[in-house]
This record gives C-alpha cells, structure tokens and sequence, in this order.
C-alpha cells in the first residue's frame, strides 16, 4: 500500500497536469466542452448553416450547483452596431413549433476579423432541452443574421458536462503569482 502512495506522489511531482489540466472535449454529437473560468465549463456547438466561429449556441455548468444555466448565442456584426446592456428581441423556433419570443441581452462584445462578437445572455426564452433544432430568427431591422443550430445530444452533452463539474478536479488550474 505504501509503495502505491508513494508511486502516486512520485507521479503528481512530476506531472502535476494531471491534477491541473483544463478541458477540452467534443461529444458525439459534436458538442463542445470547454473550460471557460476555474468554476465554470461552456458547452457550445457552431450552426452548419454558417462559416465556422459566425455564430454560437451554448449555455453554462458553473460550480458549485453544476447545473446547465444561462443559456447564450455569439453572433457576429458590424462594429460598434451594439453596446453592452443592449436588449434585442427576436423569435426562437424550436424543431417544428411556432417560432416564440427570445429576448437577447448583450453582455460584453470584442473585435474580430473586422468584425464584433457580441456575447448574448438569453433572459426570455422557449424551452428547448428538449428539442432537435433550434433557430434564431432576427427581425430584418436587426443587424444580426438568424441561424440554425441541430442540438441533437444536447441531453448527453449536458450530464456529461455536469459530471465534469461535480469531479473534485479543478476545471481550469489559475496560477496565483
């Protein structure tokens, strides 16, 4: 039993990225499961109807309850179309169901490739952990482009990402200097 211990101590020494790894995973269902802050993991997946990174839908595991919350979609627009606080309203279709109301908030915006990503809280929605496919549709005075995402998985990729969450294991190792 002390030789195990001992091998075990040896091992983290030595390779300490065991413990203090982040995380990166793709599912099946192509869902990804990135670590986005030491307590929280981003389960995201990008539109097919689009160029890859113009679009994303995703929501939050966050530490210490680990549960799916705070739902967003990143899109992209002109630059400083949106400031930070700015609501949109939009329509949410989920699989074949009438489209419903979706009200966006922006969080916070960057400039990439000439463009701004804006972050978007959605704080009025229709449920969708249910569903198949989901699309966003702007109103055509909105500057945005409405997109489609398949959420097939959704599900699997939600335990999976609060099984991570509720591991001992520091989602994301932060250096404190």
């Amino acid at each position: 039993m002390r030789v195990i211990f001992t091998n075990i101590i040896c091992v983290l020494m030595f390779f300490p990225s065991i413990l203090f790894s982040s995380v990166r995973l793709s599912t099946l269902s192509n869902w990804n499961i990135d670590d986005f802050s030491e307590d929280t993991l981003l389960v995201a997946k990008t539109p097919e109807n689009l160029p890859n990174g113009k679009a994303v839908f995703a929501f939050h595991v966050s530490r210490p309850h680990c549960f799916a919350t705070k739902p967003i979609v990143m899109v992209r627009s002109a630059i400083n179309a949106f400031s930070n606080g700015d609501i949109i309203i939009a329509e949410m279709k989920v699989d074949k169901e009438k489209p419903k109301l979706l009200k966006l908030k922006r969080e916070f915006g960057f400039e990439d490739d000439g463009e701004d990503v804006n972050w978007y809280e959605l704080i009025q929605f229709p449920s969708f952990s249910g569903g198949k496919r989901v699309e966003i549709i702007f109103k055509s005075r909105t500057p945005l482009n409405g997109f489609e995402v398949d959420i097939t998985g959704i599900q699997s990729a939600k335990y999976q990402a609060e099984k991570i969450c509720n591991s001992p294991v520091p989602i994301r190792h932060v250096s404190h200097m």
